[in-house]
Parts: structure tokens; C-alpha cells; sequence
């Protein structure tokens, strides 16, 4: 009986070898028909893609007359694009917000991720845990309570001091292109530190340690060994990031728009929406298809970054030993920069947003204040487009996880395991949400919708269209949780079960998928969570009958009820906040059982 398994698994080894055998002489059909299957929505997902990028291409070429397409080609809206002067302005203050928001974010996450995984700081795990809630809270909450804090004239920040030294004009206005940046960068900082984290803790110390034993300080140590081993991680970080910054709309909305600070999405969000007169779809569309080739090339950078960086691999066999850097009495500073973060990039706008819920008409703190506050504003809240947001939301984040998670099995499972000639194709497709900004996604499904779509199936202001633009703008996040997951996974098992009679799609689901089931779950919970939060997507795509939680707030942001706004924030908190602990709960669990 002992030799039973060892005999039963070298059967299978060998039917697995006689498998492959039969596939290289071409006796065992190549594509089978669950490999078909596989395959179409594979197909689908690509052709949406790259559908709405060329539509936005086409259109940037079409002349607008009455505010629809003509047949008329031409480059006129480029030429528009050259000669408007708000174009220029949106692209210096793009650029201007960016790097701040990079500046920000690096000077905080990089510190961040080096106290935690390169020292002897105390509390990680409570780090760690909050970092992660800070990428979770939406963008327009931060956005709210920094400009509750330091707006120019009812900023409790800008007002105390004006007060304190007799100041006319406020001090530290967040109103600009730095203050946007500034909030940006505070958002993004807990992704720069998750993103440079893991490369921190697989660096190997030895040479950390041979410069120290040669005398160099702790700093020149960092400045002259640690960062440039650090270099390929903190170049594709900041790529990344900067992707992001040049597609964000929820902190440029909140803070910029109505003193007509535009960036890229802001502008493109003013000419699909003018207050005025037709919409100008083509400039928008020109705009979209230039800011596709810069993110394209942004793109190219990150890739070749990625290819690089096996030449600063210096973690090598058993030579590896990680040793950590004791803060002893720099601790105490070590917890004030965390605890600092913390308190400006979370504490700080949440009190401020709930302050402003309070209220019944915005005003700096004050004691004088304190007898107004009352949940008069609960009361005064449009519950039944709350009501109907709420339900938008729920149905958006129970499809577009599924979506995106059955569409990315797909998508890793040809790519990785089928034998189709060009199948990395697809790979390079599903990579494109990530390098081109949502808002283009956004943007070519209106137009689709709009002028192709209409009269054959009616998906404009419907939840139907935010579902699949969302679906698209998160697909390359899903294949490269899956990528990851499954190229871990040996193909000798699928084989052993092809020999014991297992299909295509039987092997999936017997075999693949349970051990596909903790990445799965992560990215499932993680994507339903993005969708209480998305915003910059959905501005382009809703109708009043479609509208989301985001959209709700965002609406009557844009109507001047700003209290009402931050009383809707705290119910869209208030929903995350179970989501955030189940996400944290279920990640905790499938670590503890991949240790088992």
C-alpha cells in the first residue's frame, strides 16, 4: 500500500509525457472546444479595447456639425486643439499637477516603505493596515476635507492664521495647481509604498552592510547603495503613478474646477458638458487621442524599466539574510512621520467632512459654530436618488468584479496555456487599460454609444455602459492578478487530468480555479471596492437613471449643496467601511491558509 501513490503518480508522469508526445506530432487537436470557449470572450474583451480606443481615433479626424458627426474628415479638430487656449492651460497645469502629486508621493511612500521593511519599527501591522484603508477612502472625501481645510476664504487652516497675523489674503490656498497636486499625492502615496515595499524586502543587506563596515553613514549608505538598487522599483512606480495623475478628475473636480483650473480630465469633462451650447465632441477626441500616444509611451517606458531590472537582482541563494536597521531613540520620529501621514492624508479631511455634514451652511471651525451643528442635513438629502445611487452602486459592484474576474481567467489561461500562435497579443491588449487613462475609455464609450449604437442598441445613461466601461478599465489589473497566480500553477497538472478524461473547461474547474481561489477572491473584493469609489469613469457615463453613489455626491457638489454633499460622503463611508473590514478579514485568512 505504501508504494500505491508513489506508483499511481509515476502513471501519470508518464501519460503526461505520452500527452505531449501526441500534441508534438500533432495527433491531439489543438484547439479543443473548450479552448474555443475560452477564446470568444477573449475576443470580445479585445475588441471592445481597442473598439473604443479607434473610435476615439476616428472621431478626432470627423468635423462636428450640430453636434453630431459628419462625413467629412479632416484635421480640424487638432487644429482647434492648437489654437484654444484653455488646451494649453489644461496641459501645463496636467503636467504641474502630475509631478507635484509624484513629488508627494514619493517623499512619503518611499520613507514609509523603508521604515517598514528595512527597520526595527514597532507597529508594523497597524502601518501596513492603514496604508491600505488610504487607498481605499475615495479621492473626492480627501479632496472635500483639504478644501475645507484650506480653502481661501472659510478654510479653518487659512482663516486661523489670516486671524492670527492680519493677513488679507489667505496664506496656503489649496486652490491651485500645487494644492491639487498636493492632495493627489496624498492619495497616491500608500500605492507608491505598497508598490516599492516588496522591493525593499528582497534586497539583500550584505551590501548595505559592507558599506557601513567601510565607514559610510547611514545616509550615504541609502544615497549611494540602497537607492540605485532601488532605482528600476522606483522608476515603474513613478510611471505608474504618473498615468494616474494625468487621467484623475475627482481631486482636480473638487478643488479646481469651479475656479476653472483645468486639467486633462477636467477640460475634457467641460467640453462633453458645457454650460452652454452644443458639446464639442471632436476636441475632446483630438485631446483623447494625442493623451493616448503620451500614455502609450509612458507605456513603453514602464515596460522597459520592468525588462531591465534583472540586472539589479542582488537577493542570491543562501547568502540572503535579512537584517534590520534599529531606530532605537529615531523610533519616537519614525512614528511622528507615520502618525503625521496619517493624520493629514485621512484624520484630518474626514473631521473636516464631517464637520462640514453637520452644518447647515459651510463655515471655519469655531466655537462660535458649535451651537449649529445638528443632522438637519440627513434630512435635507435627495434619499431618493441616494436611494437609487445606492442601488446603481450595489449592482455595479456585484457585476463588474465577476466580470472582470471571469474575463481575466480567460484571458491568463490563453495567454499562458494554450498553444495559439500570437496569444501574447492578447496580453499586450488587456495591458492597455492600464497605460491609457479610464476617462479615454469613458469617453470613446460615449461616443460609441452616441453615434454608432443608438438606434441599434440603446446603451447611452444606461448602467449597462458604466458596467462595461468599468469592466474594461479594470481587466488589466485582473489578468495581472491572475498572470501572477497561475504561472505558479504547474501545466503537469492540467495534464494528469486530460489523462484521467478532463476537458479543457473540466480542468478549469477542478483543478485550476480552487487553486486560482485566493487570488480570485482578493481581486474580486478589490474591484467591488474600487466601484464605490470610482468617480473620474462614471462623470462621463451616467444619466439620472443610472447614477452612483460617486455621481450623487459629485451632483450636488456641482449644485452648490456642499453640506449636502458631505452628509451623502459619510453614508458612501459608511458602506465601505463593512467592505474594507470583510476585504481585510478574507486577505487575512487565505494568507494564514497558504501557510498551512
Amino acid at each position: 500500500m505504501a508504494l500505491a501513490a508513489p506508483t499511481r503518480t509515476l502513471a501519470l508522469l508518464r501519460s503526461s509525457l505520452a500527452l505531449r508526445a501526441e500534441r508534438a506530432r500533432g495527433t491531439v487537436p489543438l484547439l479543443p472546444v473548450g479552448t474555443w470557449l475560452l477564446l470568444a470572450p477573449v475576443l470580445v474583451a479585445s475588441a471592445a479595447i481597442l473598439g473604443l480606443l479607434g473610435f476615439v481615433f476616428w472621431l478626432s479626424f470627423v468635423e462636428i456639425q450640430g453636434g453630431v458627426p459628419s462625413t467629412v474628415y479632416s484635421l480640424r479638430n487638432y487644429a482647434a486643439l492648437l489654437s484654444d487656449p484653455l488646451v494649453g492651460q489644461a496641459l501645463a497645469n496636467t503636467a504641474g499637477f502630475t509631478v507635484v502629486a509624484l513629488v508627494v508621493a514619493i517623499a512619503i511612500g518611499l520613507p514609509l516603505a523603508w521604515l517598514v521593511e528595512r527597520t526595527d519599527l514597532p507597529g508594523k501591522t497597524a502601518i501596513w493596515t492603514a496604508l491600505s484603508f488610504s487607498l481605499l477612502i475615495p479621492g473626492f472625501m480627501t479632496a472635500m476635507g483639504w478644501l475645507f481645510l484650506l480653502h481661501p476664504r472659510i478654510g479653518a487652516i487659512n482663516v486661523l492664521l489670516m486671524q492670527a497675523f492680519g493677513l488679507s489674503e489667505a496664506p496656503l490656498p489649496v486652490t491651485t495647481v500645487v494644492g491639487m497636486g498636493w492632495v493627489q499625492g496624498l492619495t497616491l502615496a500608500p500605492l507608491f509604498f505598497v508598490m516599492t515595499a516588496t522591493s525593499f524586502r528582497a534586497m539583500n543587506p550584505a551590501l548595505e552592510e559592507a558599506a557601513q563596515v567601510s565607514g559610510a553613514p547611514l545616509w550615504q549608505t541609502m544615497r549611494w547603495v540602497a537607492l540605485p538598487l532601488m532605482r528600476p522599483a522606483i522608476l515603474a512606480a513613478t510611471l505608474y503613478m504618473a498615468t494616474i495623475g494625468i487621467g484623475a478628475f475627482d481631486v482636480p473636480a473638487i478643488i479646481g474646477l469651479s475656479n476653472r483650473i483645468f486639467t486633462f480630465s477636467t477640460f475634457l469633462f467641460f467640453k462633453a458638458n458645457p454650460m452652454e451650447g452644443l458639446p464639442d465632441y471632436g476636441l475632446p477626441a483630438a485631446f483623447g487621442a494625442f493623451m493616448i500616444v503620451v500614455a502609450l509611451v509612458l507605456s513603453w517606458l514602464y515596460t522597459t524599466v520592468l525588462r531591465r531590472a534583472r540586472r539589479f537582482e542582488v537577493v542570491t541563494g543562501k547568502a540572503y539574510r535579512p537584517r534590520l536597521v534599529e531606530l532605537k531613540g529615531w523610533a519616537v520620529l519614525a512614528w511622528l512621520f507615520v502618525g503625521g501621514y496619517v493624520l493629514l492624508a485621512q484624520v484630518a479631511p474626514f473631521l473636516l467632512v464631517v464637520w462640514a455634514a453637520l452644518l447647515p451652511y459651510l463655515q471655519p471651525v469655531s466655537p462660535a459654530a458649535l451651537p449649529l451643528l445638528s443632522l438637519a442635513n440627513f434630512q435635507k438629502v435627495p434619499w431618493p436618488l441616494v436611494a437609487r445611487g445606492a442601488q446603481n452602486t450595489v449592482l455595479v459592484a456585484l457585476l463588474v468584479p465577476s466580470l472582470v474576474v471571469g474575463i481575466s481567467v480567460a484571458f491568463s489561461w490563453i495567454v499562458l496555456r494554450s498553444k495559439l500562435r500570437g496569444r501574447l497579443v492578447f496580453d499586450t491588449v488587456a495591458f492597455l487599460p492600464h497605460a491609457v487613462p479610464g476617462i479615454i475609455f469613458a469617453i470613446g464609450a460615449v461616443f460609441l454609444a452616441l453615434f454608432v449604437l443608438r438606434g441599434i442598441v440603446p446603451l447611452y445613461g444606461t448602467v449597462a455602459l458604466i458596467v462595461l466601461v468599468y469592466t474594461v478599465g479594470w481587466l488589466s489589473f485582473g489578468t495581472r492578478v491572475v498572470n501572477s497566480s497561475l504561472i505558479q500553477i504547474h501545466p503537469e497538472l492540467e495534464e494528469a487530468g486530460a489523462v484521467a478524461g478532463a476537458g479543457t473547461l473540466t480542468a478549469l474547474r477542478r483543478i485550476l480555479l480552487p487553486l486560482l481561489r485566493p487570488s480570485l477572491l482578493s481581486a474580486w473584493l478589490w474591484i467591488a471596492l474600487l466601484c464605490f469609489r470610482e468617480l473620474t469613469m462614471a462623470v462621463l457615463l451616467f444619466s439620472p437613471q443610472s447614477v452612483t453613489l460617486p455621481l450623487v455626491i459629485w451632483s450636488l457638489w456641482l449644485s452648490g449643496t456642499f453640506t449636502q454633499a458631505a452628509a451623502v460622503t459619510l453614508v458612501v463611508i459608511a458602506c465601505l467601511v463593512p467592505l474594507m473590514v470583510l476585504y481585510f478579514y478574507v486577505g487575512r485568512r487565505l494568507d494564514s491558509e497558504a501557510y498551512r
